[in-house]
C-alpha cells in the first residue's frame, strides 16, 4: 500500500494524516518539516482507515491509478513490452520503493515527492513509468511522442548521470525491441554527428565536460529522443543558448529530480528553480489531447533522501502547494539501511588510522570476495591513499587493482575507474564524496571511511553504497580519538555500531604495518597540501554536527605528516614546549604562516612546536576584548583561501626549496589511533 500522507490544520494543530491519497495538500511546509515523523507514528494507517477525507479534498485517482496491482510485474497492468523487458534484463518483481512510486505517480496530476533510502531501487521507480508513458502514447500514435521529448532526468553529478543513462538505456532499448515501435532502422540522427554507432540508440546524456555539438546532434533531427538525463548546469546553457533544444522540450510530459536534497545542496540551486519556470513557460498543449484549459504543466517526481524547506520550495515551485508525498523509510527518521552492519575502529593518531584501515585491508585482500570502496573527505587525500595503498601491495605482491574516483578527476579518468571497479571483483576504489550519492556498483562488500565526514547525511549515504538491492553488507569507521565527538553525533542520528573496537598500535602485526607505510611515504613529494587540506577539512565541520578539539586535530596532523616523510614520532605533549623545540628541531614539519593560523582559529602556544610558523607573529592581548590569542588590528596581508591553498606570508628565513620539502598526498581524513587491550587487538587481527 503506497504511504501518501495529507497534512491539514484544525483548530491551530496538526490532527492527522490522510493515507492513500495522492493529493497531500501540506498547509504548513515548515510545521510539516518539522513534525512530520512524529504525526507518522501517531496516524498509523489502521487508525486512518476509518478516517473521512473533507469534502474539499478529492482524490485524483485516475483509471491508470491500478497500474501496479502486484509486486510480480507480470501481474501489473504495465505496457506488454516494458514487462518483457523487466523480466529478462532486470527481474521478475518490484521493490517496495517501484511498488508504492509507479502508481502514485501516474495517477497523480502534477507530480510526487518521495523520500525513499538509498540503495531502494528508485532509479527503476521513475524509470518504469517514463517508459510506461512514451510507449504508450506511441501506441495512442501521438506523433509528437516522436518529434519532442517525452522526459527529462535531473542527476545532480556527472557519473550520477552516467550510470542512471546505462540503466535505463538497456530497459529503455529492450523495451522498444519488444514492441510494435521498434525501429527498422537507427533514428536518423546527422551524418556529422560525433557519436559512435553504439551510442545512437541510448538515452542522451547533457552534461558538462562532453562535446557541446554531439549533444546537440540529438536535437537536430526530426525524432529526437523521446528521454535524456541531464546535469542542470549543461542544460540550463543549452536550453537558454540552442532554440532547436528549447524546441525540442515543448510538449515535455515528465521532470524527474534525482537526489533533490544534494542537487540543492550544490551549486545548482538556482539553475533547476531557473530550469523548471522555463520548461513551464515553453509547454504547449499536445493537439488532440490537451487544450489550452488545462494544468498542462509537465509532472515532476523528486526523490530526496531528506525533506527540508529547499525541498519543499522546489516541490511547490514543480508541482503545487498540494502536493502528494510518498514515505518509504518506514516512518523512520534515520536514513540508515538496516541491511548494513557498522563498525567503529577507534585509534590513538591519525597515523595510526591510516595504519589500522590498511592493515584490515591487507587482511582481506586474498579474499576474493572482498571489493570495498574506500571514502575520504578531501581529494588530495583520495590520491594520497590510492598511490599508498598502491605501492604496500604492490610491495605485498597482490595485483589488485586501486583506482581514484573524485571530482578534479577528468571526465574520461572517472569513468574508466567506474567501468573497471563494476566489471572487475578484486578492484578497490578510492572516492570522496563524490562517490556517496546515487552511485550503484555490484558486489560491494565493504565500505571503509577513514576519518568522519563534515555531515551526518555523508556518512549515511557513504555506507549506502554497500547493502543494496537487499543485500548485507559492512561498513567500518576508522577514526581517531579526537574524532569521537563526530562518532557520538552519529550514534544520536541513529547510526547503530555493532561493535567497537580499540585499535592497539603496539602488536607486531600493527607495528610492521606502519614500517611499511612509512617505507613508502619517505619517497614521497608534495605531501604538504594534502595534509593541510586535511586539517581544513576539520576546520569546516559545524560546530553543530560535532565540537571538535581543532588545535589538538592540527597538532596530529603535523605529526602525522613528520612521521609519514621521516619514519619517527614527534614527541607527544608530556614534554614541555621547550623540550620539544629541542628534541624535533630538525624535523621535518608543515608550514603555515600566522595569520593562517589566526584565521583557523589555533592557538599558537600549543601548535608553534609543531609548525613551522612563518611571518609575523601577531600579537596577542590579555584584556577581555581580544579576539583569541592575536590582536584586534593584526590582519592578513592575504586571503586565506579555504579550499585549502596557504596564501599566507613565508618568512625569507625559510629557505628550504621546495622540492626537498616532502609533502604528504592529501588524506582528508584521518590515521587511526592506537592502543588497547590485546584482546581488542587480537579480535581486529581476526578481521
Amino acid at each position: 500500500m503506497s504511504l501518501s500522507v495529507l497534512a491539514s490544520i484544525r483548530n491551530q494543530s496538526f490532527k492527522r494524516a490522510v493515507f492513500n491519497s495522492p493529493a497531500a495538500a501540506f498547509v504548513s511546509k515548515r510545521y510539516f518539516a518539522n513534525n512530520f515523523d512524529n504525526q507518522l507514528k501517531e496516524n498509523s494507517p489502521e487508525k486512518t482507515d476509518s478516517i473521512q477525507s473533507d469534502d474539499s479534498i478529492q482524490s485524483k485517482q485516475s483509471d491508470n491509478s491500478k497500474i501496479i496491482t502486484s509486486n510480480v510485474v507480470q501481474d501489473t497492468n504495465l505496457h506488454s513490452a516494458l514487462k518483457t523487458a523487466f523480466v529478462k534484463n532486470v527481474g521478475e518483481t518490484l521493490t517496495p520503493v517501484q511498488e508504492q512510486c509507479i502508481n502514485e505517480f501516474i495517477s497523480s496530476k502534477n507530480g510526487i515527492v518521495v523520500r525513499a533510502k538509498t540503495g531502494t531501487g528508485k532509479t527503476f521507480a521513475f524509470g518504469i513509468p517514463v517508459i510506461h508513458s512514451v510507449l504508450t502514447l506511441k501506441d495512442e500514435n501521438v506523433k509528437q511522442a516522436d518529434r519532442y521529448v517525452n522526459s527529462v532526468i535531473f542527476s545532480p553529478t556527472r557519473d550520477l548521470a552516467f550510470q542512471t543513462r546505462k540503466s535505463l538505456s538497456e530497459l529503455w532499448n529492450a523495451s522498444l525491441a519488444k514492441s510494435e515501435h521498434a525501429p527498422k532502422k537507427r533514428h536518423s540522427y546527422p551524418k556529422k554527428s560525433r557519436l559512435p554507432s553504439s551510442e545512437k540508440d541510448l538515452i542522451p546524456l547533457v552534461i558538462g565536460q562532453t562535446p557541446y555539438r554531439a549533444t546537440m546532434s540529438h536535437f537536430v533531427s526530426k525524432e529526437v529522443p523521446p528521454i535524456v538525463v541531464a546535469t542542470p548546469g549543461r542544460f540550463m546553457d543549452m536550453l537558454e543558448n540552442e532554440p532547436k533544444f528549447r524546441t525540442s522540450f515543448k510538449h515535455l510530459q515528465n521532470i524527474i529530480i534525482d537526489e533533490a536534497d544534494e542537487l540543492l545542496n550544490g551549486n545548482f540551486k538556482e539553475d533547476i528553480n531557473k530550469i523548471i519556470d522555463e520548461l513551464n513557460s515553453i509547454r504547449e498543449p499536445i493537439p488532440g489531447i490537451e487544450d489550452n484549459n488545462s494544468d498542462i504543466r509537465p509532472k515532476t517526481m523528486l526523490f530526496s533522501a531528506t525533506v527540508n524547506d529547499d525541498v519543499f520550495d522546489l516541490a511547490e515551485r514543480a508541482i503545487g502547494k498540494d502536493f502528494p508525498f510518498v514515505d518509504v523509510t518506514g516512518n523512520k527518521t534515520e536514513e540508515v539501511n538496516e541491511n548494513i552492519s557498522q563498525t567503529v575502529v577507534q585509534t590513538q593518531t591519525i597515523f595510526d588510522t591510516y595504519t589500522a584501515a590498511i592493515q584490515f585491508i591487507l587482511d582481506h585482500v586474498n579474499n576474493k570476495n572482498f571489493k570495498p570502496i574506500i571514502f575520504l573527505s578531501t581529494t588530495s587525500s583520495v590520491d594520497f591513499i590510492t598511490k599508498l595503498l598502491s605501492d604496500v601491495l604492490r610491495s605485498e605482491g597482490s595485483r589488485r587493482r586501486v583506482l581514484p574516483f573524485h571530482g578534479k578527476l577528468t571526465q574520461g579518468r572517472r569513468d574508466a575507474s567506474q567501468r573497471i571497479f563494476r566489471e572487475k571483483d578484486n578492484a578497490i576504489l578510492v572516492a570522496s564524496g563524490i562517490g556517496a550519492r546515487g552511485m550503484d556498483f555490484p558486489n560491494v562488500s565493504h565500505v571503509i571511511q577513514i576519518g568522519v565526514s563534515s555531515e551526518i547525511d555523508s556518512h549515511t549515504h557513504k555506507i549506502g553504497r554497500t547493502g543494496r538491492a537487499g543485500k548485507q553488507g559492512d561498513a567500518l569507521l576508522f577514526t581517531c580519538k579526537m574524532e569521537n565527538p563526530f562518532v557520538t553525533a552519529l550514534k544520536k542520528n541513529g547510526n547503530k555500531f555493532g561493535e567497537v573496537i580499540i585499535y592497539d598500535n603496539t602488536t607486531p602485526e600493527s607495528v610492521e604495518v606502519a614500517e611499511k607505510i612509512v617505507d613508502q611515504t619517505k619517497s614521497y613529494l608534495d605531501l604538504e597540501d594534502t595534509f593541510f587540506k586535511s586539517l581544513t577539512h576539520y576546520r569546516n565541520i559545524p560546530s553543530r554536527v560535532a565540537k571538535l578539539d581543532l588545535d589538538s586535530l592540527a597538532i596530529d596532523v603535523a605529526k602525522t605528516y613528520s612521521r609519514l616523510i621521516e619514519g619517527k614520532k614527534i614527541k607527544d605533549d608530556e614534554n614541555s614546549d621547550e623540550d620539544a623545540d629541542e628534541d624535533d628541531e630538525n624535523s621535518e614539519k608543515l608550514t603555515m604562516s600566522y595569520n593562517m593560523a589566526k584565521n583557523m582559529g589555533l592557538d599558537f602556544r600549543k601548535v608553534e612546536p609543531y609548525f613551522n610558523l612563518t611571518g609575523r607573529r601577531p600579537e596577542t592581548r590579555s584584556n577581555n576584548n581580544s579576539r583569541g590569542n592575536y590582536s584586534n588590528n593584526n590582519r592578513s596581508s592575504k586571503r586565506v583561501d579555504w579550499n585549502g591553498d596557504r596564501n599566507g606570508d613565508r618568512n625569507n628565513n625559510y629557505s628550504r626549496n621546495r622540492n626537498d620539502r616532502r609533502s604528504s598526498f592529501n588524506r582528508n581524513d584521518r590515521n587511526d589511533r592506537n592502543r588497547g587491550s590485546r584482546n581488542d587487538s587480537e579480535r581486529f587481527s581476526r578481521w
